[in-house]
């Protein structure tokens, strides 16, 4: 599968990804609306993360990245955006993901896929 979208790199420092990538959420849901959108984070470091957002159906106007992912392996949980914090903490009491796809609609629903 090809994930093409707008792509940023943000420190982890401090979990400071969390503020700064949810301004870029808020950015593109803005101009696309949240339920069109979607976000690939890869590529960890001790200091960083790459993270690109993309429309679920079709190509997001700028788009300045592709990333190649394997079609099988992920797995797949749903649930509340005010949990997400108890939800990520539950995926990595099994170790660091290779790569996670979010979902989130302004109703506080949200859908994450993981693969180790």
């Amino acid at each position: 599968m090809m994930f093409k979208g707008i792509g940023r790199t943000f420190s982890t420092e401090n979990d400071q990804q969390y503020e700064t990538i949810g301004a870029f959420w808020d950015e593109l849901a803005a101009k696309y609306g949240r339920a069109n959108l979607q976000g690939l984070g890869y590529g960890w470091t001790n200091r960083s993360i790459e993270y690109v957002i993309g429309l679920i159906d079709g190509e997001i106007d700028g788009a300045d990245r592709t990333v190649e992912l394997p079609d099988t392996g992920w797995v797949t949980v749903r649930g509340k955006t005010a949990d997400l914090g108890k939800i990520y903490e539950k995926i990595y009491q099994e170790g660091r993901l290779s790569n996670e796809i979010e979902r989130f609609t302004d109703s506080g629903d949200c859908e994450i896929m993981y693969r180790r």
